[in-house]
């Protein structure tokens, strides 16, 4: 086991996938956040998990040290339904990942509760008045750039 260090974590934007809104969040081990082809392969795994009505998600595209993941996560209420995508390092070949696979590393989870926490503040908050811009608007900038 190594020690941990903090990677660096960043919005990559918003963007729209078959009606959903989504917040892409960029992680990587070493050297720049994912790359175009990265992310578009994490959105077409996006739009293959996404079910089939409008809504709000986001996905975590990682360039591990063993794998590029991408944790496809959406909300509905107060419930957050995540599947796991992966590839070889190097391609953009992503396949889901089998239920009795991993969920998340502790990197990808830390974007996860800042995701938790601002849907809490902006959305769950205020019932009746959920404030689901800002909550879009949320900067998941979760760590500090990697040594």
């Amino acid at each position: 086991m190594i020690p941990y260090r903090p990677r660096t974590t960043r919005s990559l934007g918003l963007t729209r996938v078959r009606g959903w809104n989504v917040k892409v969040i960029g992680i990587t081990a070493e050297g720049s956040l994912p790359d175009d082809f990265e992310v578009e392969g994490a959105l077409r795994a996006a739009e293959l998990e996404l079910p089939g009505r409008d809504g709000i998600a986001f996905v975590v595209v990682h360039r591990g040290t063993e794998a590029l993941w991408a944790n496809i996560c959406w909300w509905q209420a107060d419930i957050l339904y995540h599947r796991l995508w992966r590839a070889d390092l190097g391609t953009t070949d992503l396949r889901k990942v089998p239920s009795d696979g991993p969920t998340a590393c502790v990197w990808e989870l830390l974007a996860i509760d800042h995701e938790r926490r601002a849907w809490i503040r902006h959305v769950l908050a205020r019932p009746h008045d959920p404030d689901f811009i800002g909550y879009l608007a949320a900067d998941p900038i979760v760590e500090v750039e990697a040594a």
